[in-house]
């Protein structure tokens, strides 16, 4: 029997009751997975404290800390392959850069945002088939004047 993937956010009261759940491709659960994982502040999760990763640790150190993307490949590399075991990914085969964008550039209050590119290189393990997961964070809004 193949299995069933539900979609973000999970309706178990859908389930309950025995009415139909969305449900999606096992790469979009891996991606929705993955989405979870680096947008969840560790500690955050009542599941597990190791739950996510370090990006919100790291947002206001990146300035400071000149190891801010090797502490940040690490945290990320360890919480996939904790937490997303229906995939084969190693570290090198992760990639973050920061990029500085200006929001309103000509008005009075132009912002500076800074945008985090990941790219996420892996391997089902079921099918041995490769798949790309690409994220864009913006964080740290900084106003500009």
């Amino acid at each position: 029997m193949p299995r069933r993937y539900y979609t973000l956010p999970l309706r178990p009261d859908l389930i309950l009751e025995k009415k139909q759940h969305e449900e999606c491709s096992l790469e979009d659960s891996i991606r929705q997975n993955l989405h979870l994982i680096i947008s969840t502040y560790q500690g955050e999760s009542a599941y597990s404290n190791d739950f996510g990763c370090s990006i919100w640790n790291e947002e206001f150190n990146i300035q400071t800390n000149l190891r801010w993307k090797e502490d940040l490949l690490d945290s990320l590399a360890t919480a996939i392959s904790k937490f997303e075991r229906r995939l084969v990914v190693r570290k090198d085969n992760i990639a973050v850069f920061l990029e500085e964008q200006i929001e309103g550039a000509g008005k009075e209050n132009p912002r500076l945002r800074r945008a985090l590119h990941i790219e996420i290189k892996a391997v089902l393990k079921r099918t041995n088939e490769p798949l790309l997961f690409r994220k864009i964070l913006f964080i740290s809004p900084v106003a500009e004047k």
